[in-house]
């Protein structure tokens, strides 16, 4: 652990990447508003904790950290944007800027994954963005930094004095999952992707293309996958309402407590196959007549809440442990709750007739 100033930092890294689950996706910081606050720069600031993971001599992972790191490397190509084209001295500065903070080896020092490394790569390079990618966080914070210092006739020299003031504390963090950490970091803090904790936690066991065919059923859409996950793990744990800001957690302790009894690869089979189940429900796809007619009625009286539960039974006929019967009488069951609950106005948690049904199933 040690304080060090987050402009010398960057300086003294040569490549800093980020994890495949973070994103520049919120509001980002403006390092110019702290100009405001102490004008004489009479104090130091300190921006907290950024935990690191070293892979190399100065090349780092960031566990967390990225929204500082990405923001002052904004600032910092902002600035040379303002003064390009103005004197030689400050084309020599410019210089100095990009390969001191934002370049090394011809490459940017801050790698994100994705898509997401395509955009700053394009603000660094002056190159041309779409009208999409514009709307991005990355883009966005050049905006109006850019604005700032033209509108404000803000110096240079003055920026630099202010960022040489900002100190962050460095964690190393060999011995731990970066993944956890920064999970557990930032749960209760802001909103984080829990499908891409989710991704790079099978990633872990090999199972890339396994995952990469869930993905492929929702088109990679990720509320869809969302929505999945969430119903298929909310009667694996009986709740009543699922914690959504615990899906990635969720989902950890079902896969690890799975593997307990069967390999790895048989339990993603089992979820991949609960994945295809899930998109006929949502999609209300299905062959036989009295099915697909029982799940329009669900679908007309609002009965997204009922499909976590029906999943649960839908793999139960699916592995021939209940009849066609069975199940079509279960989701006319569930259908007559809810044309009850619409008709009546009750706001009651379809969770609470699961035990009713289970005990239905059981005597048939």
């Amino acid at each position: 652990m040690k304080v060090v100033n987050l402009l010398e930092f960057l300086n003294s890294s040569r490549q800093l990447y980020t994890p495949d689950y973070d994103r520049c996706n919120r509001e980002m910081i403006n390092f110019l508003d702290l100009l405001a606050e102490d004008e004489q720069f009479t104090r130091c600031i300190d921006l907290g904790i950024i935990y690191l993971n070293q892979t190399g001599t100065n090349q780092y992972i960031i566990v967390d950290g990225l929204n500082r790191i990405a923001s002052l490397s904004i600032l910092l190509h902002a600035i040379c944007e303002c003064y390009k084209k103005t004197t030689a001295q400050n084309e020599k500065a410019i210089k100095t800027i990009r390969s001191k903070y934002l370049m090394s080896a011809k490459k940017t020092k801050l790698i994100f994954s994705e898509k997401e490394n395509e955009i700053y790569t394009k603000i660094i390079n002056g190159e041309r963005l779409s009208g999409a990618e514009k709307t991005k966080p990355l883009f966005q914070l050049l905006h109006k930094l850019w604005s700032q210092i033209k509108e404000d006739k803000l110096q240079a020299a003055k920026i630099f004095k202010m960022l040489q003031k900002i100190n962050v504390t460095i964690v190393e963090t060999d011995e731990v999952i970066k993944r956890d950490l920064y999970y557990h970091l930032n749960k209760n803090i802001r909103d984080i992707d829990q499908i891409l904790l989710i991704e790079d936690y099978l990633k872990s066991y090999k199972l890339t293309n396994e995952w990469s065919n869930i993905s492929k059923i929702y088109k990679n859409n990720k509320k869809d996958l969302t929505l999945f996950f969430t119903d298929f793990l909310v009667t694996k744990f009986n709740y009543k309402i699922f914690p959504a800001d615990k899906l990635y957690e969720c989902f950890v302790n079902y896969f690890e407590t799975m593997c307990e009894y069967m390999p790895a690869q048989k339990v993603i089979e089992k979820i991949e196959k609960s994945a295809l189940l899930y998109f006929n429900i949502i999609n209300i796809d299905f062959n036989n007549n009295n099915i697909q007619k029982a799940f329009i009625n669900i679908k007309k009286h609002a009965g997204e809440d009922t499909y976590g539960y029906i999943l649960n039974v839908y793999e139960d006929f699916s592995e021939n442990k209940i009849s066609e019967s069975i199940f079509v009488e279960i989701l006319n069951t569930i259908d007559e709750y809810l044309k009850n609950r619409l008709n009546n106005g009750n706001n009651v948690n379809f969770n609470e007739l699961i035990n009713y049904l289970n005990a239905f199933i059981a005597c048939k």
